[in-house]
């Protein structure tokens, strides 16, 4: 056994790649893969190497059972243990090495995430804004509605107004950001149309399932990566934070009776799953007559809203994996015997 460090660039990939080669490896295991991990996923893929994603769990415990510090060296060699361990983990997740197109869509999602960030802090610091003008402009505005309408209304307002330096400061500043505002809106009404654009060029059909529009449909894209990877709908429940955990005991041989909210697992799916549900309920008769049925049981509306999220998660995956084999109709035989395994 040997490790080797090598600089974070296109450089130390290739020497390292070299060092792997000359070592007969085949299979590479990368911790991270979807993020700092990424470029070094892409390249291992590149060169045809087996790369899978090893779980930062899987590679801590392997820490811990040796009562090892951490340290760049340990964690090689404890990602390589792992993956030894569990020759099963799946594969890489940078989306460059699962799909170029899903890797746009995320770059087009992050853009577009960014400025309705900054544009709702901006909102936020224009609320309070608003509330310290004078009196005299105050008056011209309503007290109520949403931010953004009190906003415009200040274009209407003459700049030359007589008032306190402060708040014709104040004033100017405002109405200069309606344009910023209105330019940033139309930015990401832009991006919402390109994001649209790329899922018809994907292929997908989550927007066909009600409740998950453009961005949420983008959002599971991303997310997920390639669906394949979860071999059970309840694999990805887990991953999702959608499997409720049981929390009742005493039930002996039987199923459990009370379960609680998982708070781990994927939170960004989890809210775009909630979302769908609550959707669903308003607007699909079949939803609202599953969640009063639960009612019935004896569940609280929260775990009945759970036990459709756990439904709603399923028939996610499902479609994922139909679209995934509807687009790719051949799998290799490593990724037919991976699921096999996983089975």
């Amino acid at each position: 056994m040997t490790h080797e460090t090598f600089p974070n660039t296109a450089a130390g990939y290739l020497e390292a790649i070299d060092l792997l080669t000359d070592q007969g490896v085949g299979r590479v295991g990368v911790e991270g893969s979807a993020k700092w991990g990424a470029h070094v996923a892409i390249a291992l893929a590149a060169a045809e190497f087996d790369a899978r994603e090893v779980p930062p769990s899987r590679s801590a415990a392997q820490r811990r059972s040796r009562q090892l510090g951490k340290t760049d060296a340990v964690d090689a060699v404890s990602s390589a243990r792992a993956l030894q361990a569990e020759p099963t983990l799946g594969p890489v997740q940078a989306l460059e090495v699962y799909d170029p197109l899903v890797a746009k869509i995320e770059a087009v999602l992050e853009h577009r995430r960014a400025l309705v960030a900054a544009r709702t802090l901006g909102l936020h610091h224009v609320a309070d804004q608003i509330a310290k003008l004078p009196t005299e402009i105050r008056d011209q505005l309503t007290s109520h509605g949403k931010i953004e309408s009190r906003l415009r209304r200040l274009a209407h307002i003459d700049p030359d107004i007589d008032t306190t330096p402060a708040g014709a400061y104040r004033l100017e500043w405002l109405q200069a950001f309606i344009d910023q505002d209105r330019t940033a809106r139309r930015e990401i009404r832009r991006l919402e149309r390109l994001i649209d654009e790329l899922l018809d060029r994907h292929g997908t059909t989550l927007r066909d399932e009600t409740g998950i529009g453009p961005i949420a449909a983008a959002t599971l894209l991303c997310e997920v990566g390639d669906p394949r990877r979860f071999s059970r709908e309840s694999k990805f429940a887990r991953w999702s934070g959608t499997g409720a955990v049981a929390l009742s005991s005493g039930e002996g041989q039987g199923n459990p009776v009370k379960h609680r909210l998982d708070f781990r697992g994927n939170r960004r799916i989890n809210s775009v799953l909630y979302i769908a549900s609550v959707t669903q309920q308003r607007s699909q008769p079949d939803a609202a007559a599953y969640l009063a049925r639960k009612a019935t049981e004896g569940k609280t509306r929260r775990e009945a809203r759970r036990a459709h999220k756990r439904q709603l998660a399923n028939r996610v995956i499902r479609r994922m994996r139909r679209d995934e084999t509807a687009r790719n109709p051949t799998l290799t035989l490593a990724a037919v015997l991976r699921l096999t395994l996983c089975r």
